[in-house]
This record gives structure tokens, sequence and C-alpha cells, in this order.
């Protein structure tokens, strides 16, 4: 299996425990009464990830894989199309869901109602998309291309990695997820 196409599986599985603490969070933030303060800093820091990190590194080397998986005769491109526009309309509920909670951050007002639609909108939106593209989209990829097909995607990909997303980035935001997804260690008491 290729290095690139390893590394966006392994990226599917981390985004879909992202989604998994988010949607815990969100649960801690709507569901209970008594609400840990920290709650809210960790759902942006969860947002954060998910502006940045699909966005600048995961999707544009999804886009060059879809493109060249355009060339062959792959038998179901609407699949393909469809993960393409959902990579933009990512992009624009990502910035809502951010503008949407740093407005509740800096004490501005939002509809309770209005903020859980958003937010069930956008989980719903990010697995279905990471569904769609598990189901429809990597087994053509595993099917049509080759060797050649990836070492055209390999230098392609160093040609958009840019300094602003560089290795040491890519590792902040993966420290951030780790850290996001980790269950909660109880409390020793000292006596």
């Amino acid at each position: 299996m290729n290095t690139i196409y390893r590394q966006l599986c392994s990226d599917h599985k981390h985004m879909q425990q992202m989604l998994g603490v988010f949607e815990q969070l969100l649960l801690g933030l709507f569901g209970r009464s008594d609400r840990d303060p920290n709650t809210l800093s960790c759902i942006l820091d969860a947002l954060d990830y998910f502006s940045v990190y699909p966005n600048k590194y995961h999707h544009p080397v999804e886009d060059l894989i879809f493109a060249r998986l355009l060339t062959k005769p792959v038998h179901d491109r609407n699949s393909i199309y469809e993960a393409q526009m959902q990579h933009e309309q990512i992009a624009t509920a990502t910035k809502h869901m951010c503008a949407l909670f740093y407005a509740v951050a800096n004490d501005a007002m939002v509809e309770r109602r209005v903020l859980q639609g958003a937010c069930n909108a956008y989980v719903q939106l990010q697995r279905s998309h990471i569904n769609l593209e598990n189901s429809a989209i990597f087994p053509q990829v595993e099917q049509y291309l080759n060797t050649e097909d990836w070492k055209q995607i390999h230098k392609q990909v160093e040609e958009i990695n840019s300094p602003v997303f560089n290795e040491s980035t890519k590792k902040v935001y993966e420290s951030l997820r780790e850290n996001l997804i980790q269950p909660e260690r109880p409390v020793k008491a000292l006596a």
C-alpha cells in the first residue's frame, strides 16, 4: 500500500475519532447542567483541528488523487465528483462552525437551537463524507492507481507542500488530536 494512501486512511480514522470527541464535547455543552468550563475551549481546539488539518493537508492531497483517478476508466465517477464538492462544503461549514463558537466564546447571543442544528448538520456532513470516500472512492484508488500514478502523485504532493504546512505543523495538529482523544485520567487525591 502506498505511503500517501496509507496516510489518508490513517487520517480518516483520526478524523472519525475527533468527530466522536467533538460529539461528546457537544453533549457536554448541550446536555448537562453541570458544564465543565473547559468544554468550550476543547470545542474550539477541535474546530481548529477541523479547520486546518483537513483543509490544508488532507483534502488537497485527496484532490490530486481524485484528479488522477478520473483519468482512469473508473466505474463510479459521481462519487468522486460528490466528494470534491463536499471538500468545499466542509471548508465552508467549518468556517461557519468556528464563527458560531467564537461568538459563543465572546459572549455573543447565539440561539441554542441554531447552534445545535449547525452542529448536527456539521457532524453529519463530516461522517457522510468520510463514509463516501471509504466505501466508494478508496476501493477505486486501490483498483486503478498503479506505481507510475503514485510516483506522479508524490511529485505533485511535494510541489503543493508549502512551508506554511510543514511536518512540524502537522505534528502540532497530531498532538492536538491525541490530546483531545485521550480519555480523562482519574485525579489521584494526595493524602
